[in-house]
């Protein structure tokens, strides 16, 4: 450069998100019960589940009424796995979440984990919502798809559409959501009795899984 110029200022590019869609969020809330509750009342269980378009599925549990932790498994093409519970709490509350690699019919699971930028970040993150129900008048929140209308739904199920992704070996556009806390893939379920890794017969993963029911579930899509 000659002496005297004066050098260009250089700009750098902001860095911002990619505004593409990359998941979609299922949002469950209902009771330990299949008598069902009152929204936020001390048998309510709130979690939300990220299931992103590259097969990756993320659970966020904010209030969850029972104590023990969250015991759950995944099934896939018939073989059922038990994923590690995090750990036993007097109330759950935003502070346990799972993160799986379920592109392929074997999912690998990390705990504690968030799901961030096409990465696995260890750490919990809160739920979206934060850790207490939305109040009944204010449902669905801004933004969000309602499908169940407020209420007690006992041994049901209802789809989801979700933004297409390859889980478990299979090409899914719908979630199938059941009340009693799991969520199935290829067709929905209402069983509530002996409930396991073998029952029902589907592809899913069960959080807590017992007769429940629910009051209300909504979706919403995003990147992240």
């Amino acid at each position: 450069m000659p002496i005297g110029s004066i050098r260009a200022p250089i700009w750098s590019p902001k860095s911002v998100a990619s505004s593409t869609i990359n998941y979609t969020l299922i949002r469950w809330e209902g009771w330990s019960a299949s008598s069902g509750g009152s929204a936020g009342d001390v048998n309510s269980s709130i979690y939300e589940i990220y299931i992103f378009t590259n097969g990756y599925i993320e659970a966020r549990f904010g209030t969850w009424g029972l104590t023990g932790g969250v015991i759950g498994q995944y099934t896939s093409g018939g073989t059922g796995v038990t994923f590690p519970n995090v750990g036993a709490f007097s109330s759950m509350v935003q502070n346990v979440t799972y993160v799986w690699d379920s592109t392929g019919t074997s999912p690998t699971i990390n705990t504690e984990c968030n799901y961030q930028n096409g990465s696995i970040v260890s750490g919990s993150l809160a739920p979206s919502l934060g850790a207490g129900a939305v109040p009944v008048l204010s449902w669905p929140p801004a933004g969000w798809t309602n499908l169940t209308l407020p209420g007690n739904l006992d041994d049901s199920f209802i789809a989801v559409p979700i933004t297409s992704t390859t889980i478990m070996g299979t090409a899914r556009t719908n979630a199938y959501v059941g009340s009693n806390a799991y969520i199935t893939f290829g067709s929905g379920s209402a069983n509530f009795s002996a409930l396991s890794t073998t029952n029902p017969a589907l592809d899913k993963f069960m959080f807590n899984a017992a007769d429940r029911s629910y009051m209300r579930v909504a979706y919403k899509t995003g990147s992240k």
